[in-house]
Protein backbone atom coordinates (compact mmCIF):
# COMPACT_ATOMS: atom_id res chain seq x y z
CA UNK A 1 0.00 0.00 0.00
CA UNK A 2 2.08 2.93 -1.26
CA UNK A 3 0.31 6.27 -1.44
CA UNK A 4 1.46 9.08 -3.74
CA UNK A 5 0.56 11.73 -1.19
CA UNK A 6 2.86 12.25 1.75
CA UNK A 7 1.70 10.26 4.75
CA UNK A 8 1.83 11.44 8.34
CA UNK A 9 4.85 9.93 10.06
CA UNK A 10 4.85 8.27 13.47
CA UNK A 11 7.09 7.11 16.27
CA UNK A 12 6.60 3.53 17.49
CA UNK A 13 7.81 2.59 20.96
CA UNK A 14 8.30 -0.82 22.55
CA UNK A 15 11.03 -2.99 24.04
CA UNK A 16 12.16 -6.30 22.60
CA UNK A 17 11.01 -7.78 19.31
CA UNK A 18 7.32 -7.37 20.03
CA UNK A 19 5.42 -9.29 17.30
CA UNK A 20 8.64 -9.37 15.25
CA UNK A 21 8.42 -5.58 14.84
CA UNK A 22 5.24 -5.84 12.73
CA UNK A 23 3.78 -2.47 13.81
CA UNK A 24 6.94 -0.54 12.96
CA UNK A 25 7.38 -2.58 9.79
CA UNK A 26 3.82 -1.78 8.65
CA UNK A 27 4.42 1.94 8.99
CA UNK A 28 7.87 1.77 7.38
CA UNK A 29 6.50 -0.08 4.34
CA UNK A 30 4.10 2.81 3.81
CA UNK A 31 6.54 5.65 4.43
CA UNK A 32 4.84 6.42 7.76
CA UNK A 33 7.61 5.54 10.21
CA UNK A 34 10.01 8.12 11.53
CA UNK A 35 11.57 5.98 14.25
CA UNK A 36 11.15 2.87 16.31
CA UNK A 37 12.24 3.65 19.87
CA UNK A 38 13.48 0.43 21.46
CA UNK A 39 16.12 -1.06 23.75
CA UNK A 40 18.25 -3.31 21.51
CA UNK A 41 18.15 -3.46 17.71
CA UNK A 42 21.25 -4.51 15.82
CA UNK A 43 21.94 -6.59 12.71
CA UNK A 44 24.22 -9.33 14.01
CA UNK A 45 26.47 -9.23 10.94
CA UNK A 46 28.10 -6.41 12.91
CA UNK A 47 30.70 -8.78 14.33
CA UNK A 48 31.99 -6.39 16.97
CA UNK A 49 28.54 -6.10 18.50
CA UNK A 50 27.98 -9.86 18.39
CA UNK A 51 31.28 -10.38 20.20
CA UNK A 52 30.33 -7.76 22.77
CA UNK A 53 26.97 -9.43 23.46
CA UNK A 54 28.59 -12.86 23.57
CA UNK A 55 31.04 -11.74 26.26
CA UNK A 56 28.14 -10.41 28.30
CA UNK A 57 26.25 -13.67 27.88
CA UNK A 58 23.40 -11.90 26.07
CA UNK A 59 23.94 -13.06 22.49
CA UNK A 60 21.20 -15.70 22.54
CA UNK A 61 18.72 -13.19 24.01
CA UNK A 62 19.47 -10.60 21.35
CA UNK A 63 19.94 -13.00 18.46
CA UNK A 64 16.62 -12.12 16.85
CA UNK A 65 16.42 -8.43 17.72
CA UNK A 66 16.35 -7.47 14.06
CA UNK A 67 14.00 -7.62 11.07
CA UNK A 68 15.56 -7.37 7.61
CA UNK A 69 12.57 -5.33 6.42
CA UNK A 70 13.20 -2.62 9.01
CA UNK A 71 16.45 -0.68 8.45
CA UNK A 72 18.74 0.00 11.37
CA UNK A 73 18.66 3.74 10.59
CA UNK A 74 14.92 3.76 11.35
CA UNK A 75 15.58 2.85 14.98
CA UNK A 76 16.69 4.82 18.01
CA UNK A 77 17.67 2.91 21.08
CA UNK A 78 17.59 4.32 24.56
CA UNK A 79 21.06 3.98 26.07
CA UNK A 80 19.56 4.13 29.57
CA UNK A 81 17.17 1.30 28.69
CA UNK A 82 20.07 -0.76 27.36
CA UNK A 83 21.94 -0.26 30.64
CA UNK A 84 18.82 -1.39 32.52
CA UNK A 85 18.68 -4.49 30.29
CA UNK A 86 22.26 -5.30 31.23
CA UNK A 87 21.66 -4.70 34.93
CA UNK A 88 18.58 -6.93 34.89
CA UNK A 89 20.53 -9.63 33.06
CA UNK A 90 23.10 -9.76 35.87
CA UNK A 91 20.91 -9.03 38.91
CA UNK A 92 17.48 -10.43 37.90
CA UNK A 93 15.89 -7.55 39.79
CA UNK A 94 12.56 -6.45 38.29
CA UNK A 95 13.29 -2.86 39.29
CA UNK A 96 15.56 -2.53 36.26
CA UNK A 97 12.83 -3.75 33.89
CA UNK A 98 10.46 -1.10 35.19
CA UNK A 99 13.12 1.59 34.79
CA UNK A 100 13.82 0.37 31.25
CA UNK A 101 10.15 0.83 30.36
CA UNK A 102 10.18 4.33 31.86
CA UNK A 103 13.27 5.38 29.88
CA UNK A 104 11.77 4.09 26.62
CA UNK A 105 8.54 6.02 27.12
CA UNK A 106 10.47 9.10 28.16
CA UNK A 107 12.69 8.89 25.07
CA UNK A 108 9.65 8.63 22.79
CA UNK A 109 8.07 11.60 24.53
CA UNK A 110 11.13 13.82 24.01
CA UNK A 111 11.55 12.90 20.34
CA UNK A 112 7.83 13.33 19.70
CA UNK A 113 7.90 16.88 21.07
CA UNK A 114 11.19 17.77 19.38
CA UNK A 115 10.07 16.75 15.87
CA UNK A 116 6.30 17.17 16.27
CA UNK A 117 5.65 13.46 15.67
CA UNK A 118 2.64 11.46 16.93
CA UNK A 119 3.25 8.20 18.76
CA UNK A 120 2.03 4.62 18.45
CA UNK A 121 2.93 3.15 21.84
CA UNK A 122 2.53 -0.36 23.10
CA UNK A 123 1.00 -0.56 26.56
CA UNK A 124 3.54 -0.35 29.40
CA UNK A 125 5.37 2.60 27.78
CA UNK A 126 2.36 4.75 26.89
CA UNK A 127 2.00 6.69 30.15
CA UNK A 128 5.50 8.14 29.92
CA UNK A 129 5.28 8.55 26.13
CA UNK A 130 1.97 10.46 26.25
CA UNK A 131 2.39 12.38 29.52
CA UNK A 132 2.13 16.17 28.94
CA UNK A 133 2.36 15.51 25.21
CA UNK A 134 -0.29 17.30 23.16
CA UNK A 135 0.69 15.87 19.76
CA UNK A 136 -2.13 13.76 18.32
CA UNK A 137 -3.19 11.13 17.59
CA UNK A 138 -1.83 9.31 20.62
CA UNK A 139 -2.40 5.68 19.67
CA UNK A 140 -2.21 2.99 22.34
CA UNK A 141 -1.62 -0.51 21.00
CA UNK A 142 -2.84 -2.73 23.85
CA UNK A 143 -1.06 -6.04 23.24
CA UNK A 144 -1.98 -7.46 26.66
CA UNK A 145 -5.31 -7.09 28.50
CA UNK A 146 -5.47 -4.03 30.73
CA UNK A 147 -3.74 -4.62 34.08
CA UNK A 148 -6.69 -3.94 36.41
CA UNK A 149 -8.87 -6.30 34.39
CA UNK A 150 -6.17 -8.99 34.58
CA UNK A 151 -5.72 -8.68 38.33
CA UNK A 152 -9.45 -8.86 38.99
CA UNK A 153 -9.80 -12.05 36.94
CA UNK A 154 -6.77 -13.69 38.56
CA UNK A 155 -7.91 -12.82 42.08
CA UNK A 156 -11.21 -14.46 41.22
CA UNK A 157 -9.35 -17.54 39.97
CA UNK A 158 -7.31 -17.79 43.17
CA UNK A 159 -10.50 -17.67 45.23
CA UNK A 160 -12.14 -20.41 43.14
CA UNK A 161 -9.01 -22.50 42.79
CA UNK A 162 -6.61 -21.96 45.73
CA UNK A 163 -3.85 -24.14 44.26
CA UNK A 164 -3.56 -21.63 41.41
CA UNK A 165 -2.13 -19.05 43.80
CA UNK A 166 1.46 -20.27 43.49
CA UNK A 167 1.74 -19.42 39.81
CA UNK A 168 -0.73 -16.56 39.45
CA UNK A 169 1.12 -14.48 42.03
CA UNK A 170 4.17 -14.76 39.77
CA UNK A 171 2.33 -13.03 36.94
CA UNK A 172 3.53 -9.62 35.83
CA UNK A 173 0.58 -7.69 37.24
CA UNK A 174 1.27 -8.95 40.80
CA UNK A 175 4.99 -8.14 40.68
CA UNK A 176 4.52 -4.48 39.83
CA UNK A 177 5.36 -1.74 42.31
CA UNK A 178 2.46 0.56 43.09
CA UNK A 179 3.72 3.40 40.89
CA UNK A 180 4.09 1.14 37.85
CA UNK A 181 0.63 -0.36 38.35
CA UNK A 182 -0.81 3.16 38.65
CA UNK A 183 0.80 4.09 35.32
CA UNK A 184 -0.66 1.01 33.62
CA UNK A 185 -4.04 1.86 35.07
CA UNK A 186 -3.90 5.47 33.90
CA UNK A 187 -2.16 5.22 30.52
CA UNK A 188 -5.53 4.56 28.86
CA UNK A 189 -6.65 8.02 30.00
CA UNK A 190 -3.85 9.71 28.05
CA UNK A 191 -4.43 7.97 24.69
CA UNK A 192 -6.79 9.28 22.03
CA UNK A 193 -7.19 6.03 20.04
CA UNK A 194 -6.85 2.32 20.79
CA UNK A 195 -5.81 -0.75 18.83
CA UNK A 196 -5.67 -4.35 20.05
CA UNK A 197 -5.51 -7.83 18.56
CA UNK A 198 -8.49 -9.54 20.20
CA UNK A 199 -12.01 -8.97 21.47
CA UNK A 200 -11.05 -9.98 25.01
CA UNK A 201 -8.39 -7.25 25.10
CA UNK A 202 -10.99 -4.83 23.75
CA UNK A 203 -13.30 -5.89 26.59
CA UNK A 204 -10.54 -5.15 29.11
CA UNK A 205 -10.16 -1.62 27.72
CA UNK A 206 -13.92 -1.08 27.75
CA UNK A 207 -13.91 -2.05 31.44
CA UNK A 208 -11.87 1.14 32.00
CA UNK A 209 -14.59 3.26 30.42
CA UNK A 210 -13.10 3.45 26.92
CA UNK A 211 -15.77 3.68 24.21
CA UNK A 212 -15.88 0.46 22.18
CA UNK A 213 -16.25 2.63 19.05
CA UNK A 214 -12.75 3.94 19.73
CA UNK A 215 -11.13 0.49 20.00
CA UNK A 216 -10.08 -1.23 16.78
CA UNK A 217 -9.49 -5.00 16.82
CA UNK A 218 -6.86 -6.14 14.30
CA UNK A 219 -5.95 -9.83 14.74
CA UNK A 220 -2.32 -10.85 14.46
CA UNK A 221 -0.94 -12.98 11.65
CA UNK A 222 1.02 -16.21 11.34
CA UNK A 223 4.01 -17.21 9.23
CA UNK A 224 2.79 -20.27 7.32
CA UNK A 225 6.31 -20.97 6.07
CA UNK A 226 7.28 -21.88 9.64
CA UNK A 227 4.11 -23.81 10.46
CA UNK A 228 3.01 -26.15 7.70
CA UNK A 229 0.03 -28.42 7.13
CA UNK A 230 0.10 -32.14 7.92
CA UNK A 231 -2.90 -34.47 7.77
CA UNK A 232 -3.51 -36.21 11.07
CA UNK A 233 -3.33 -39.99 11.41
CA UNK A 234 -5.72 -42.03 13.54
CA UNK A 235 -4.44 -44.21 16.36
CA UNK A 236 -5.87 -46.12 19.32
CA UNK A 237 -4.98 -43.26 21.65
CA UNK A 238 -6.41 -39.77 21.17
CA UNK A 239 -3.52 -37.33 21.39
CA UNK A 240 -4.03 -33.84 22.81
CA UNK A 241 -1.43 -31.09 22.84
CA UNK A 242 -1.17 -28.03 25.07
CA UNK A 243 1.44 -25.32 24.44
CA UNK A 244 2.18 -22.66 27.01
CA UNK A 245 3.55 -21.97 30.48
CA UNK A 246 2.63 -24.61 33.02
CA UNK A 247 0.61 -22.26 35.19
CA UNK A 248 -3.00 -21.61 36.01
CA UNK A 249 -3.24 -18.49 33.89
CA UNK A 250 -3.32 -21.00 31.04
CA UNK A 251 -6.14 -22.92 32.75
CA UNK A 252 -4.18 -26.16 32.53
CA UNK A 253 -5.98 -27.92 35.40
CA UNK A 254 -9.35 -27.53 33.66
CA UNK A 255 -7.99 -29.39 30.64
CA UNK A 256 -6.39 -32.09 32.79
CA UNK A 257 -9.61 -32.53 34.78
CA UNK A 258 -11.49 -33.05 31.50
CA UNK A 259 -8.97 -35.62 30.24
CA UNK A 260 -9.14 -37.47 33.57
CA UNK A 261 -12.78 -38.30 32.78
CA UNK A 262 -11.95 -39.81 29.39
CA UNK A 263 -10.49 -43.10 28.17
CA UNK A 264 -7.62 -43.76 25.76
CA UNK A 265 -6.20 -40.25 25.86
CA UNK A 266 -2.79 -38.73 26.40
CA UNK A 267 -1.45 -35.20 26.44
CA UNK A 268 1.80 -33.57 25.43
CA UNK A 269 2.55 -30.36 27.33
CA UNK A 270 5.06 -28.14 25.53
CA UNK A 271 6.13 -25.51 28.01
CA UNK A 272 8.54 -22.78 29.00
CA UNK A 273 8.56 -19.90 31.45
CA UNK A 274 6.63 -20.31 34.72
CA UNK A 275 6.60 -24.02 35.54
CA UNK A 276 4.57 -25.47 38.41
CA UNK A 277 4.92 -29.24 38.33
CA UNK A 278 2.41 -29.64 41.16
CA UNK A 279 -0.39 -28.76 38.71
CA UNK A 280 0.09 -32.04 36.82
CA UNK A 281 0.33 -34.36 39.85
CA UNK A 282 -2.42 -36.81 40.77
CA UNK A 283 -3.45 -37.64 37.19
CA UNK A 284 -3.18 -41.24 35.98
CA UNK A 285 -3.36 -40.85 32.19
CA UNK A 286 -0.11 -40.34 30.22
CA UNK A 287 1.31 -36.80 30.44
CA UNK A 288 4.40 -35.99 28.39
CA UNK A 289 6.19 -32.75 29.22
CA UNK A 290 8.53 -31.16 26.68
CA UNK A 291 10.46 -28.09 27.80
CA UNK A 292 11.93 -25.19 25.76
CA UNK A 293 11.57 -26.64 22.27
CA UNK A 294 12.67 -24.69 19.17
CA UNK A 295 10.08 -23.78 16.54
CA UNK A 296 10.88 -26.70 14.23
CA UNK A 297 10.43 -29.15 17.10
CA UNK A 298 7.20 -27.41 18.09
CA UNK A 299 5.79 -28.09 14.66
CA UNK A 300 6.76 -31.76 14.97
CA UNK A 301 4.87 -32.03 18.25
CA UNK A 302 1.80 -30.39 16.69
CA UNK A 303 1.89 -32.80 13.75
CA UNK A 304 1.75 -35.77 16.14
CA UNK A 305 -1.39 -34.54 17.93
CA UNK A 306 -5.09 -34.85 17.10
CA UNK A 307 -6.33 -31.73 18.88
CA UNK A 308 -4.83 -28.53 20.30
CA UNK A 309 -6.39 -27.14 23.49
CA UNK A 310 -5.77 -23.73 25.06
CA UNK A 311 -8.03 -23.45 28.15
CA UNK A 312 -6.60 -20.08 29.23
CA UNK A 313 -8.17 -17.89 31.86
CA UNK A 314 -6.89 -14.92 29.86
CA UNK A 315 -4.72 -14.17 26.81
CA UNK A 316 -4.02 -10.95 24.97
CA UNK A 317 -4.31 -13.01 21.82
CA UNK A 318 -2.80 -16.48 22.02
CA UNK A 319 -0.50 -16.57 19.01
CA UNK A 320 -0.11 -20.31 19.39
CA UNK A 321 -3.74 -20.75 18.28
CA UNK A 322 -2.94 -19.48 14.79
CA UNK A 323 0.33 -21.41 14.73
CA UNK A 324 -1.50 -24.62 15.59
CA UNK A 325 -4.24 -23.93 13.02
CA UNK A 326 -1.59 -23.47 10.33
CA UNK A 327 -0.47 -27.08 10.89
CA UNK A 328 -4.01 -28.39 10.28
CA UNK A 329 -5.25 -29.32 13.74
CA UNK A 330 -8.67 -28.71 15.35
CA UNK A 331 -8.73 -26.08 18.10
CA UNK A 332 -10.46 -26.00 21.47
CA UNK A 333 -9.89 -22.71 23.29
CA UNK A 334 -11.68 -20.39 25.66
CA UNK A 335 -13.51 -17.21 24.74
CA UNK A 336 -10.87 -15.28 26.71
CA UNK A 337 -8.43 -15.83 23.86
CA UNK A 338 -8.38 -14.83 20.19
CA UNK A 339 -10.36 -18.00 19.43
CA UNK A 340 -13.54 -15.96 19.86
CA UNK A 341 -12.40 -13.91 16.84
CA UNK A 342 -10.86 -16.53 14.55
CA UNK A 343 -12.42 -19.94 15.35
CA UNK A 344 -15.94 -20.68 14.12
CA UNK A 345 -17.64 -23.19 16.40
CA UNK A 346 -17.99 -26.58 14.75
CA UNK A 347 -15.89 -25.57 11.75
CA UNK A 348 -12.28 -25.09 12.83
CA UNK A 349 -12.89 -26.27 16.38
CA UNK A 350 -14.76 -25.15 19.47
CA UNK A 351 -14.82 -22.11 21.78
CA UNK A 352 -15.73 -22.64 25.43
CA UNK A 353 -16.27 -20.47 28.47
CA UNK A 354 -13.39 -20.32 30.94
CA UNK A 355 -13.24 -23.02 33.64
CA UNK A 356 -15.76 -25.21 31.78
CA UNK A 357 -14.39 -28.73 32.28
CA UNK A 358 -17.55 -30.34 30.93
CA UNK A 359 -17.47 -28.38 27.68
CA UNK A 360 -13.80 -29.25 27.11
CA UNK A 361 -14.56 -32.94 27.74
CA UNK A 362 -17.65 -32.93 25.49
CA UNK A 363 -15.80 -31.29 22.60
CA UNK A 364 -12.81 -33.61 22.93
CA UNK A 365 -15.12 -36.62 22.87
CA UNK A 366 -16.85 -35.35 19.72
CA UNK A 367 -13.47 -35.41 17.98
CA UNK A 368 -12.34 -38.65 19.59
CA UNK A 369 -15.51 -40.46 18.49
CA UNK A 370 -15.41 -39.21 14.87
CA UNK A 371 -11.91 -39.00 13.47
CA UNK A 372 -13.20 -37.68 10.16
CA UNK A 373 -14.03 -34.48 12.07
CA UNK A 374 -10.40 -34.21 13.17
CA UNK A 375 -9.38 -34.21 9.52
CA UNK A 376 -12.21 -31.95 8.32
CA UNK A 377 -11.78 -29.38 11.08
CA UNK A 378 -8.02 -29.55 10.77
CA UNK A 379 -8.18 -28.68 7.08
CA UNK A 380 -10.65 -25.88 7.81
CA UNK A 381 -8.30 -24.55 10.50
CA UNK A 382 -5.44 -24.57 8.01
CA UNK A 383 -7.49 -22.66 5.43
CA UNK A 384 -8.54 -20.11 8.05
CA UNK A 385 -4.93 -19.62 9.20
CA UNK A 386 -3.89 -18.83 5.62
CA UNK A 387 -6.20 -15.80 5.73
CA UNK A 388 -4.48 -14.35 8.80
CA UNK A 389 -1.12 -13.41 7.35
CA UNK A 390 1.22 -10.82 8.80
CA UNK A 391 0.81 -8.90 5.55
CA UNK A 392 -2.93 -8.68 6.20
CA UNK A 393 -2.24 -7.46 9.74
CA UNK A 394 0.09 -4.74 8.47
CA UNK A 395 -2.32 -3.66 5.74
CA UNK A 396 -5.28 -3.47 8.14
CA UNK A 397 -3.17 -1.60 10.69
CA UNK A 398 -2.00 1.04 8.22
CA UNK A 399 -5.50 1.48 6.77
CA UNK A 400 -6.87 2.15 10.23
CA UNK A 401 -4.10 4.53 11.29
CA UNK A 402 -4.48 6.48 8.04
CA UNK A 403 -8.19 6.85 8.80
CA UNK A 404 -7.26 8.66 12.03
CA UNK A 405 -5.18 11.33 10.29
Amino acid sequence: MNNLKENKKYIVVHAGKRDDYQVALALHENNMLSYLITDIYFPLHLKWFSCFLNKLGMLSKCNKRYNVGLPFNKTIFSFKSLICDLLFHFTKKDFFLFKKDFFLGQKANKISKKFNLPIVSMNTYAYDAFYKNEIQPKILFQFHPQADFVKQLFVEEMQLNPKSKNTLLQEYEFSLPELQLEKLSNEVNLATHFICASSITKKSLASKGISEDNIKVIPYGVDTTKFTFSERKQSDVFKVIFIGSLNQRKGITYLLDALAQMNNVEITIVTRGIYDESLIHNYTFPIHVVIDVPHDKLQEELHKANCFVLPSILEGFGQVILEAMATGIPIIATENTAAIDIVEKGKEGFVTKIRDVQAIKDNLEILQNDFSLVQTMGKAAYEKAKIYTWKKFRTDLVTHIQSLS
